[in-house]
């Protein structure tokens, strides 16, 4: 919590007869990011693993065999985790075997249903285009016709008249015969010579055709007869094949997915080893990992090569290519249970440095503080936690947000006990702080002063990284120490002032000349600091052009921070101006709901209008209280200490799949 989890850098060495089983002991084992060897001096020195492309190939294909019938089966996807040694070399025949047997008996059933499924589409479309023809229309007669063409569809019927302007040139008939989903049914007659006419008007009128079979001929009436018979025939039989699939499911279904979790297991292991290095008859592995697994993972290896086997670590400090910047260590995150959904929106600003403060419980804790604040009723907070249960326990891709939003729901319905309002009525419960509408300077005092809190953390935590990262040059400046002071002792003035009412002259002149000695400070520490530390820049340092830009430039950013951090204050009165507007969204609903009622005479529409009002407010409100809170905490209070610009931790499998350049 607080910060990553520590790592260091493996470099193990196997012989090379035992790749598949150590490949396959790292696939389960997973907490391993691994590092390309081809990126490494190893690597331009030619000292690559080749993959056998061949067998890569033929895993990729059983994948997609195996893919394609359990989607023909209808199986849905479930893991089925194995702790079996897997050898792609071995494995690939008994995958293939076994898929053979299995197609063998399942084929022919499914493709009776592909084409019974196929067969049955065909028939329905066919039955509804001519059930929108009238039962008494001869199709022989009209196919029989030489000097005249016809067509039959649909128009919208406020283009009916267009078409027959279009066409009042020409000799034609335009008979409507009925209506489907609101637009017109027509047989349209014309002319041979005079089709292209016809063509140019049925498209500027929107005309849909309904395409018959030329080989369809006969009345309408016992053609729609037979094909309904057909119909009939055809669900009867889609039925009987589905039984026979349902059995072959229930058979092979099992199977089938733990076939699926050998071959993806057997791809990673092949895949994986493009990440590898080989010299001599050996193979070089290199990765990062979590300092607590490295005793399980070199007793996992060494009893799967038989303690034929290097393991060296390196912890990430002794590294120079990390001294140097130029590789960057990866970033696992470590948070308790109930804050790690958290890591997703925190992710969406960035990943912090490896020495960085990791701010996921900081955000999670400052993000359900307002979120409560701003949507606090125990009645919505109810409806959101449930909301956030169903999808805890129905929707598994989405189980991290299910957590975030019965989080909220709990937190919004504590405020709203402390506010004593449930579902906006105020009368039931008495507020245990106080009600946000009667009291709004004490709530605007109250979000000014969360405000404070969260900018003075993000400011000490900025000084804490500074510190971490060596940027020492930071400290003194508008975002370290010599901001932090300047501000603190403006907060306290203006709290003074707020308690009393005025101010000693004293402290005004000592607040006067301590900010002339702080802005001195923020103005002049970079660009000394570098004049006397970085050596690399001496030269245009004491030529005096450097010195004096960068005066200038630290002058702007000073300035510059100096009114963020009062603009960073002053937005968080948007916690109070959400949380009165939560409030009077009420009695806009209330007011709405007891005018309707007096119209109407009855009760069924008040309550029809608060159950609406209360989902409107919930959906709408919810969202838009959880942008401005988020808005709150990257613009407001990242800001203020969050570098970024770090490495995401790629666990082995998914390091495989991304074949991201890592090193």
């Amino acid at each position: 919590m607080f910060r990553p989890e520590s790592l260091v850098r493996v470099t193990i060495q196997v012989p090379e007869d035992h790749i598949s089983e150590v490949t396959a002991a790292l696939a389960q084992f997973r907490l391993l990011h691994l590092i390309k060897v081809r990126d490494t001096h190893l690597g331009h020195m030619g000292y690559v693993a080749k993959v056998d492309k061949a067998l890569l190939n033929e895993l990729e294909q059983v994948s997609r065999q195996i893919e394609n019938t359990l989607d023909s089966l209808g199986v849905a996807r479930t893991s089925v985790p194995s702790e079996e040694t897997l050898i792609p070399e071995t494995e690939i025949h008994l995958l293939r075997e076994r898929l053979d047997t299995i197609l063998r008996q399942v084929t022919g059933v499914l493709e009776s249903a592909r084409e019974t499924e196929r067969n049955l589409a065909e028939q329905s479309t066919l039955l509804r285009k001519f059930q929108l023809l009238p039962r008494d229309l001869d199709l022989s007669r009209l196919v029989a016709c030489t000097f005249v063409r016809w067509t039959a569809g649909l128009v919208p019927g406020r283009s009916l008249d267009k078409l027959e302007e279009s066409l009042a040139e020409v000799q034609y008939a335009c008979i409507h015969v009925g209506t489907f989903e609101q637009r017109a049914v027509i047989l349209v007659f014309g002319l041979v010579k005079d089709w292209s006419v016809f063509e140019r008007a049925l498209k500027g009128a929107f005309f849909e055709e309904i395409e018959i079979p030329s080989q369809v001929s006969g009345m309408v009436g016992p053609i729609i007869d037979e094909v309904e018979r057909r119909v009939g025939e055809l669900e009867t039989q889609k039925q009987r094949v589905y039984r026979e699939r349902d059995v072959l499911k229930e058979k092979f279904a099992s199977e089938l997915l733990m076939l699926r979790e050998r071959a993806i297991v057997c791809r990673q292991i092949l895949s994986a080893r493009q990440f590898f290095g080989k010299v001599d008859k050996g193979a070089i592995i290199t990765g990062w990992i979590p300092v607590r697994l490295v005793d399980s993972l070199r007793g996992k290896l060494a009893a799967v090569t038989d303690g034929q086997m290097t393991f060296e670590q390196v912890n990430p400090e002794d590294l120079r290519e990390v001294r140097g910047g130029v590789v960057r260590i990866p970033i696992l995150l470590n948070n308790p249970l109930l804050m790690r959904p958290f890591e997703k929106l925190t992710d969406l600003y960035g990943t912090p440095k490896y020495k960085e403060i990791e701010p996921t419980v900081l955000f999670a804790l400052g993000f359900l503080l307002m979120f409560g604040m701003m949507f606090g009723d125990i009645g919505h907070g109810l409806v959101l936690f449930l909301l956030g249960y169903v999808v805890f326990r129905r929707m598994y891709k989405y189980t991290d947000y299910g957590i975030i939003l019965m989080e909220c729901g709990a937190v919004s319905a504590m405020f709203g006990l402390l506010y004593g309002s449930v579902f906006g009525i105020e009368d039931l419960l008495p507020a245990l702080w106080f009600k946000p509408l009667d009291h709004i300077t004490y709530l605007v005092k109250v979000a000014l002063l969360l405000g404070i809190v969260l900018v003075s953390v993000g400011m000490i935590l900025n000084v804490i990284n500074a510190i971490r990262l060596k940027e020492y040059e930071d400290l003194l400046g508008a975002g370290g120490v010599a901001g932090a002071v300047f501000y603190w002792m403006l907060v306290g003035l203006g709290v003074k002032y707020a308690l009393t009412g005025r101010l000693p002259s004293k402290e005004l002149v000592f607040f006067g000349w301590s900010a002339a000695g702080l802005l001195t400070v923020m103005i002049f520490h970079r660009p000394l600091y570098r004049w006397l530390f970085r050596k690399g820049r001496l030269r245009t340092v004491i030529g005096g052009k450097g010195f004096f830009t960068e005066l200038l430039e630290s002058v702007i950013e000073s300035l510059d921070d100096l009114l963020r951090y009062l603009a960073n204050t002053i937005s968080f009165i948007r916690v109070a101006a959400f949380a009165l507007a939560h409030a009077a969204l009420f009695i806009a609903v209330f007011s709405v709901a007891e005018a309707l009622a007096a119209d109407q005479g009855g009760g069924i529409s008040y309550w029809v209008v608060l159950v609406v009002g209360n989902a409107l407010i919930i959906l709408l409100e919810g969202l838009v209280v959880s942008i401005q809170v988020i808005r709150l905490q990257y613009y407001e209070f990242f800001s203020r200490f969050f570098r970024g610009g770090g490495e995401k931790f790629m666990p082995f499998d998914r390091e495989i799949e991304s074949g991201t350049k890592r090193g």
